[in-house]
């Protein structure tokens, strides 16, 4: 945002059984994830939120093509020229297994970057019945996650936010104060750059 980037936000689940409590309704307890999400974006500078409101802890067993469409739908609604995702990876360090919603949003988004996305004989409906035209100007995808990738970013000067946006998770934190692991973890991975914190990415390149 500070670089002028026009950043929007596109969120698979909302959450709904993110929860200790074997009696929490799920789709109240997903409106309150939902206003903190867009509390966290706010924070953030970002009002353009959107909710595929598919069923938490549920991506793995979903509709593989009605995930692709959906995603497929706001891709080309959005047009990004930098695509962030999370990591698919199932094991991206040793210590940290990778949330099932996590890995299957990760893989349908990077497999509609090369198909549905920007295809236009893959779901000719959204040409036909929403307008909505492939996007093949698509130049970088960064995956983020917990392992560690070779793009390495000097995030300093946004620290304070950060950790402002995950506070506004109040629901999924509790009273749990995540500011000092968030700078241990950040200060770790900057610290062979000469960065106070940082975070890396694997950055996929699709410019011609």
């Amino acid at each position: 945002m500070d670089e002028g980037w026009d950043v929007r936000y596109v969120i698979v689940t909302s959450g709904q059984k993110g929860s200790q409590d074997v009696d929490v309704d799920p789709e109240a307890f997903g409106r309150v994830r939902e206003a903190e999400a867009r509390a966290a974006a706010a924070v953030c500078g970002v009002t353009d939120v959107t909710f595929l409101r598919y069923m938490d802890s549920e991506l793995a067993w979903a509709d593989p093509r009605r995930l692709r469409l959906d995603i497929a739908r706001q891709f080309r609604i959005h047009r990004p020229h930098r695509l962030v995702a999370i990591d698919p990876e199932i094991l991206p360090t040793e210590r940290f297994v990778n949330h099932p919603d996590h890995r299957a949003t990760g893989v349908a988004t990077l497999d509609i970057t090369m198909t549905g996305g920007t295809t236009a004989a893959i779901f000719p409906e959204l040409i036909r019945d929403e307008g909505l035209q492939p996007w093949r100007e698509l130049e970088e995808v960064w995956l983020v996650g917990p392992g560690a990738g070779p793009t390495v970013v000097d995030v300093s000067a946004g620290f304070d936010r950060k950790v402002a946006a995950l506070r506004a998770h109040a629901s999924q934190l509790g009273d749990r104060d995540v500011g000092p692991f968030v700078a241990q973890r950040m200060a770790a991975a900057g610290e062979a750059h000469g960065y106070r914190y940082a975070e890396s990415f694997r950055v996929i390149s699709f410019r011609r």
